[in-house]
């Protein structure tokens, strides 16, 4: 009897020690748990912010993309001899020059892979994550290899071939959104006006230039392929903060 009661009470303390050990691990990978989906909702949150006012920069980038494509129709139609409008035509020699690039902030998607991305849990929003910051930003920003930047292809051209426009009377409205546009002439604080929009100095001899003609053609392709990555990069950026937002809501 006292040899089963002996093992009985060291059957017990070894009970409540595997118990112990049990419920320890089962809190401490709780609390890990715990932990991790908090870290998950704070960076959600960042990427959340920093992504709403990429997209707002994305947008303006895009409308003024779509002006220098616009425009760069306008001069190839020039090119073809169809009837185009003088003084909009200086204004499109201007604007086809023009590119623009985003300057993402990223610290939210470095703070992600500080942890690993498999901190985000849903499948879906850590590819559209992964897809924005590693495959649609990239090709936005300057310096990218795969097209060079417009502003430097065409301007050593234009340099010998256009002067500034000077006549104030000129007057453009770029439209970025719905509720905001910026008006030429611009008044620029210290008294300094604004003006844009470029002149041939040969009209007749650009017409048939050919290394012009050549230039129009492949910033036109720049142009086009631009706008296609901007496009991308939007609609993705869209659907990760839709994905974030249902997250939030559920």
């Amino acid at each position: 009897m006292k040899l089963k009661s002996k093992i009985w009470k060291y059957f017990k303390e070894i009970l409540i020690i595997m118990v112990g050990v049990l419920m320890a691990f089962y809190l401490t990978e709780y609390g890990k748990k715990i932990s991790r989906s908090q870290s998950e909702k704070e960076i959600l949150s960042q990427i959340y912010f920093e992504l709403k006012n990429s997209l707002n920069d994305l947008q303006n980038d895009l409308a003024i993309h779509e002006v220098g494509l616009s425009s760069n129709l306008n001069v190839i139609k020039f090119l073809d001899n169809e009837a185009v409008d003088s003084d909009s035509l200086i204004m499109d020699f201007y604007w086809m020059t023009r590119d623009e690039y985003i300057f993402s902030n990223s610290s939210g998607y470095e703070n992600l892979k500080s942890f690993g991305i498999n901190l985000i849990q849903d499948d879906t929003l850590r590819t559209l994550i992964s897809v924005v910051y590693n495959i649609n930003f990239p090709r936005l920003v300057k310096g990218n290899t795969l097209n060079p930047d417009i502003s430097d292809y065409l301007t050593p051209f234009f340099q010998k071939n256009f002067k500034t426009n000077r006549d104030t009377s000129l007057k453009y409205s770029l439209k970025l959104n719905d509720s905001f546009s910026i008006n030429y002439p611009r008044e620029m604080p210290r008294g300094i006006t604004q003006l844009i929009g470029y002149i041939p100095i040969d009209e007749k001899e650009l017409m048939n230039n050919e290394e012009f003609r050549f230039l129009v053609s492949k910033s036109l392709e720049f142009r086009m392929y631009k706008c296609r990555i901007y496009n991308q990069c939007i609609r993705n950026v869209r659907s990760t903060l839709e994905r974030i937002e249902k997250m939030e809501s559920s």
